[in-house]
């Protein structure tokens, strides 16, 4: 005589098996965020005109490095270059996002002088293209110089009017970067608070995937898809 042995599998509740794939997409959705690309919304004028008030980003986490959230460990470092629209902790309150442009990398002299800037004696040539209205966080109308500005390798837009509201010169120390807003009379950036150091990197400015025009009240169309440069 023999005997079978028969297995019998239970299959699991649809609640369970809905509640574990719910967990899976958190998880990976939290990775994403935190390691390959997060979105990022421009509530001020400081990087106007490559970056509009309710303009939002995508930011690629991984160029600057891997950083663990919440600390300041970070993996395989890599520095910015000159020219990055980059996203990093604010250095005076690190709940806080800034974005601005690198302008300085560790040992270079910056001169900002009558709204001229100058890295290592050299002056970065500059353009002036026109002039250009826009709207302030608060909805004021304010006009501005439209200026190219060449920065090495990187050809960008700034704005500028011919009074400077910070004038000095910087020796960038190791392990910092000196950044600018676009905006140059419009922007708190390194001229007011200092350097901002490699391990305070959040991330690289890659695409604007939506803008909101808060003042006209209609979506900016034109904007979706523009990569940032």
């Amino acid at each position: 005589m023999s005997l079978e042995f028969g297995s019998s599998k239970q299959s699991k509740p649809v609640w369970r098996e809905w509640l574990e794939s719910l967990l899976v997409v958190a998880i990976i959705a939290i990775l994403v965020r935190s390691f390959v690309v997060a979105p990022f919304k421009i509530p001020s004028s400081s990087m106007v005109p490559t970056l509009e008030v309710g303009d939002y980003l995508f930011v690629l986490r991984y160029p600057y490095g891997l950083r663990v959230p919440f600390t300041d460990l970070q993996f395989f470092a890599h520095p910015p270059k000159r020219g990055d629209v980059a996203v990093f902790d604010y250095p005076e309150d690190r709940s806080k996002d800034y974005i601005k442009r690198i302008i300085g990398l560790p040992g270079d002299l910056i001169e900002y002088t009558d709204n001229r800037l100058s890295i290592n004696g050299e002056e970065m040539p500059l353009k002036q293209d026109g002039r250009r209205t826009y709207y302030l966080a608060s909805g004021e109308p304010t006009v501005s110089g439209l200026f190219s500005e060449q920065l090495g390798d990187v050809k960008h837009a700034v704005l500028r009017n011919p009074q400077t509201i910070r004038d000095g010169t910087w020796t960038v120390p190791e392990g910092m970067y000196f950044v600018l807003g676009d905006n140059r009379n419009n922007s708190r950036d390194s001229r007011f608070w200092g350097f901002v150091p490699q391990s305070f990197l959040v991330g690289h400015a890659a695409i604007v995937w939506w803008s909101w025009d808060g003042h006209a009240q209609k979506v900016r169309w034109e904007r979706l898809g523009h990569l940032v440069e």
